[in-house]
């Protein structure tokens, strides 16, 4: 991404999260920064495609649910 593309901002963490994600970055062989904005990265694209499956699901159960009441 071109360093214009991004924006900084400032978090405020437990030293035990921290030393967890410092972990994950070397073990990972990537810096912090990117650690965390990989890890943001894949928790929204999860979560949107699990959502998308919930409320598809949803959508038709309470369809089935409102047929069996007419």
């Amino acid at each position: 991404m071109p360093p214009q593309d991004r924006t900084t901002i400032h978090i405020r963490i437990t030293p035990s999260l921290l030393k967890r994600l410092k972990i994950a970055a070397a073990e990972g062989e990537r810096s912090m920064n990117a650690e965390v904005a990989a890890r943001l990265e894949r928790s929204f694209t999860d979560d949107d495609d699990n959502r998308v499956i919930a409320v598809r699901l949803l959508t038709e159960a309470a369809s089935i649910l409102d047929k069996g009441k007419a």
